[in-house]
């Protein structure tokens, strides 16, 4: 296969695009269905949070989010213009109700308040993200006290046997990524493994 185009791929998956983005984030949604399953499953969503995804895609997440049956408010950002746009027409009637926000925006450089949410969720972003110490801080600064931060990955290991992932993606393993969690000031709770030795999902929490 083409290098350019593996790197193509590779590329959209970080910031997904035209009708390539559409297809990798369709991909996405069947790869990671143990992923959503596990935060599904652990979020402990509680009347009136307020809740970020960080890194949305085609916004299977937040879709999952605004049927459980629990008011809550949603925040997405994106760093595709293309998937702010779908996501906002798919879901046009919580867009106006108030209930879901998206927004075209790194969390790198979020200029979100102080303690605004009380859990923040991410799958499979934290591999396109180029400064680690200020992502971390940044999430830690709009967490309220006590929120916790949803991280899921997959391990380097398995990243590895993927062809398009020697472009774009920086590798770590998750007890490094634990290790720049903590390092950055947030207290792990819980380490669930999704997948043996494939996936995982960090749980950490503001003190």
């Amino acid at each position: 296969m083409n290098n350019l185009f593996i790197k193509f791929i590779g590329s959209n998956f970080g910031n997904p695009r035209g009708i390539v983005g559409l297809i990798t984030t369709k991909i996405m949604n069947i790869m990671n269905q143990k992923l959503y399953k596990t935060i599904l499953e652990n979020i402990n969503l509680e009347q009136n949070n307020t809740l970020l995804d960080i890194g949305f895609g085609n916004g299977y997440l937040i879709k999952k989010l605004l049927k459980k049956n629990v008011e809550i408010e949603i925040y997405g950002i994106e760093i595709s213009n293309d998937m702010v746009k779908k996501v906002a027409q798919k879901n046009k009637h919580y867009v106006k109700a108030g209930k879901l926000k998206l927004l075209l925006e790194n969390i790198e450089e979020t200029p979100f308040e102080n303690n605004t949410f009380d859990k923040i969720v991410t799958i499979n972003t934290i591999y396109f993200w180029n400064n680690y110490e200020k992502c971390f801080s940044q999430i830690k600064r709009i967490l309220k006290t006590n929120g916790k931060f949803y991280n899921v990955i997959y391990t380097k290991e398995f990243l590895d046997k993927i062809i398009y992932t020697k472009y774009g993606f920086k590798k770590n393993g998750v007890e490094e990524i634990k290790s720049l969690t903590e390092k950055n000031g947030m207290k792990i709770v819980e380490t669930i493994e999704v997948e043996k030795d494939k996936s995982y999902c960090i749980i950490s929490e503001k003190k």
